[in-house]
């Protein structure tokens, strides 16, 4: 699997909705002074994700298996969502003209529906920015993804699914593992290490033959050990050592799974009123 902090050409007939809450239509750039002050948080506008997107090859939007990218500061998540966008609408294409590798019935599409979220990886150090669910920061980036999850599966397959559906419950597994509240530096501002070697990372292998995907975990840590930063190049998310594997099953299937629970943040996970998150 490859990672990349940038992003690709327009693919796909499906939009979200921008009038929906999951994709507000007015766009905030700074929630605060404090934030600024604290976080360094600035966010990125639409149209600039979308002109960055556009510079990326045909080729990172492929269907099976799906490039994987990697956000280290993403905010609540307006990179995560131009890239699902992009995404989904590869396998909406792919699945009206009957080109994808795991069939053409609707489980077919939401399989690489589900592949396409688990590709997406995100760290932030504002548990409000992933999380959310506080005034002023009522939708983080989980909450984005899912939205934009369950509007496609509406719109393009006919599918209304709840939280207890099991697609939307292997949705909310995935974006509650891929996308964590950390810090992607080494060391905070006091020069204490963050502990982000700690991070957990999931490798998906998704094998449209059987539908069945496989979950393996590593770390951020084991990852930094085994990669050496090169320029112009993209690196691999997952390290040469064989990550450990967990879970096989329906991809369907895998809100049951077993739950990795991410480390407490160590780094000064300010959330702009000058207090730990």
């Amino acid at each position: 699997m490859c990672s990349t902090l940038e992003a690709g050409s327009q693919q796909g007939s499906w939009k979200l909705n921008l009038a929906t809450e999951s994709q507000p239509t007015f766009e905030k750039l700074v929630k605060s002074s404090e934030r600024v002050r604290d976080l360094g948080e600035v966010f990125t506008p639409s149209t600039t994700v979308q002109e960055m997107l556009d510079l990326l090859p045909k080729k990172m939007w492929t269907v099976h298996p799906s490039s994987t990218f990697l956000e280290p500061s993403c905010g609540d998540g307006n990179f995560l969502v131009a890239i699902l966008e992009r995404k989904l609408g590869r396998v909406s294409d792919e699945f009206e003209n009957g080109l994808l590798p795991a069939g053409v019935d609707i489980e077919a599409a939401q399989f690489h529906a589900l592949e396409a979220l688990a590709s997406i990886y995100a760290i932030d150090i504002s548990s409000e920015n992933i999380i959310g669910g506080t005034p002023g920061h009522e939708i983080g980036a989980r909450t984005r993804l899912l939205s934009q999850f369950s509007e496609w599966n509406e719109l393009e397959l006919g599918k209304i699914l709840t939280p207890r559906s099991i697609a939307m419950k292997a949705a909310k597994w995935i974006v509650d593992h891929n996308l964590i509240v950390g810090n992607m530096l080494a060391t905070d501002t006091g020069g204490k290490p963050t502990g982000r070697e700690n991070i957990p990372l999931i490798e998906y292998v998704f094998n449209p033959g059987n539908r069945n995907v496989a979950l393996l975990k590593t770390t951020m840590g084991d990852v930094i050990s085994t990669q050496e930063a090169k320029t112009g190049e993209m690196l691999s998310l997952f390290p040469a050592a064989e990550p450990e594997k967990f879970w096989t099953g329906k991809a369907l299937s895998m809100g049951v799974a077993e739950i990795i629970e991410a480390p407490s943040l160590l780094g000064p996970a300010r959330n702009g009123t000058g207090r730990r998150a």
